[in-house]
């Protein structure tokens, strides 16, 4: 063992102190809960959605000043929930209402990076993923706004370390500044466990939409997905356009290599790429916005 590397003894005592931490996991709020099985039932109406979602102020107000905002650049003023559940549509709903909920529930955790960076970072990747499905629309059966909330959710894995062991975390977020790796690698050095597998416990608790799932699973192995795989694919490549653009978790922070297997499963070119890469040219600004509504 390399001798930088954390005692044997030490992580495995982390792991543990992680697993035993993470059976307290706090559900989701009820109100999201019900309008996330109101929003996936198929027999749901606008009016259906818009009357839950009037139950909580805040939640109403964020509704409201996401539909008249530049972000989706909507050309008239939306007055009435309704109208806006019906103009943004349920999987819009659901990114914010999964978004602002999480936000809010992980808003005091420290976790040896700066939040707002993390958030940064977690935009720009929806961004891209959104970008990536709507370059991809004609010839793949992918929801723009499912992939949005999939980038938005895929590291929240690494909140949930900076909120149940943060000075786990702190040390683990050091090691992988001082190794000059990227964080997951550091994770499974130092605590033997990663924000990826955080995520299927995540997933399991708040029983999300499988598609949204596997993202948070298999970002980093896409090819490991047996479903919704391109998906898995999309996020996975966001993640990179995200780094790629500086939105990173600490400067210099080495970033995960590109799979490869992503552009294949989603038969991108380099000049594809490209494209993509240009599109994303003000996602740093636009970023900024959706966090200013959600949070």
């Amino acid at each position: 063992m390399n001798s930088s590397s954390p005692d044997h003894l030490k992580t495995n005592a982390r792991y543990q102190r992680v697993i035993e931490n993470i059976d307290q996991l706090p559900s989701l709020p009820a109100i999201v809960t019900k309008l996330l099985q109101v929003v996936n039932c198929p027999d749901t109406s606008a009016d259906d959605a818009a009357r839950l979602i009037e139950k909580d102020p805040a939640l109403t107000s964020r509704m409201l000043r996401l539909a008249n905002s530049a972000f989706y650049g909507i050309p008239r003023s939306i007055s009435s929930v309704s109208s806006a559940v019906v103009i943004l549509g349920f999987n819009t709903i659901r990114s914010l209402v999964l978004s602002a909920s999480v936000v809010k529930m992980f808003a005091g955790v420290k976790p040896g990076f700066d939040n707002d960076k993390f958030w940064k970072h977690s935009v720009v990747t929806a961004i891209a993923a959104k970008t990536i499905v709507r370059h991809f629309m004609s010839v793949r059966m992918m929801d723009p706004e499912s992939a949005f909330c999939s980038g938005i959710l895929h590291d929240i894995g690494k909140l949930i370390f900076g909120f149940y062991v943060p000075e786990d975390y702190r040390e683990t977020c050091e090691y992988a500044r001082k190794m000059e790796i990227p964080l997951i690698e550091a994770e499974n050095c130092v605590l033997g466990i990663n924000h990826a597998e955080i995520g299927k416990m995540l997933v399991d608790k708040w029983t999300l939409p499988l598609d949204l799932g596997n993202c948070l699973v298999y970002h980093h192995t896409p090819a490991q997905s047996d479903l919704a795989e391109e998906l898995v694919a999309t996020v996975h490549l966001a993640d990179i356009i995200a780094h790629k653009l500086g939105c990173d978790l600490w400067e210099n922070e080495v970033a995960i290599k590109e799979n490869p297997e992503s552009m294949a499963i989603l038969s991108m070119t380099d000049n594809e790429y490209e494209k993509i890469m240009k599109k994303m040219e003000d996602a740093v600004d636009k970023s900024s916005e959706f966090l200013s509504i959600i949070q």
